[in-house]
């Protein structure tokens, strides 16, 4: 296996199992607290340190996706990456903050409407939402490239549609986003990790 594979397989795998692990403690939280009061700490802290490693395996997954993109489709993994790259960024940067000046004063929730919070749903409604888009263009043909396919494209449009929660200010829209991001994305890492693993035999990918 070539590095840009190794990588990509390695990246994705760890994205599927942080992704996993995130989802378990959201739904530990949420069985605690209900749908209608914010998660505190300590699961809070937690699902923020996830997201923070979550960040930074996008960024590795999507670079292995534009390293294997067949050459006619190099413009798709660019985007993919780039758009993976501002979102890590904008999450990178709120969960930072409140993991550490954000917990100073006492006790931190992240809650709408703030604009961390607002800052958090651009990261991973729109970006990530654009950057799966793009990665699902650079696998044609059938087989796991297909089910990869679908699998991004999928969670791309429902993390693109959360947003209509934040812009009409109904936060329940958003939880259409939280099923892309927290459900479709460690199903759609999966995927990528075996077509990473499996030899190249569908034409459009290196």
């Amino acid at each position: 296996m070539d590095p840009a594979r190794q990588l990509g397989f390695l990246s994705s795998a760890g994205l599927a199992l942080v992704g996993t692990a995130y989802l378990v403690v959201v739904l530990l939280a949420v069985a605690e607290v209900g749908l209608e009061d914010p998660v505190v700490d300590p699961a809070l802290a937690v699902m923020e340190i996830l997201t923070l490693l979550a960040a930074l395996l996008l960024v590795v997954v999507m670079a292995s996706v534009h390293a294997i993109a067949a050459q006619a489709r190099k413009v798709f993994g660019l985007l993919a990456l780039s758009f993976a790259v501002i979102m890590a960024g904008l999450t990178s940067a709120v969960h930072f903050v409140a993991l550490t000046a954000g917990r100073q004063p006492g006790p931190f929730v992240l809650e709408w409407p703030s604009i961390g919070y607002a800052l958090e749903l651009l990261a991973w409604d729109v970006f990530l939402g654009m950057s799966l888009l793009c990665a699902a263009a650079v696998f044609p043909g059938p087989g796991f490239h297909a089910a990869a396919r679908w699998a991004l494209g999928t969670t791309g449009v429902l993390c693109l549609v959360g947003t209509v929660g934040p812009v009409l200010g109904d936060m329940t829209l958003q939880r259409i986003g939280i099923l892309g991001y927290g459900v479709g994305l460690p199903v759609s890492s999966l995927l990528l990790a075996v077509v990473f693993r499996r030899r190249r035999s569908d034409p459009g990918v290196a």
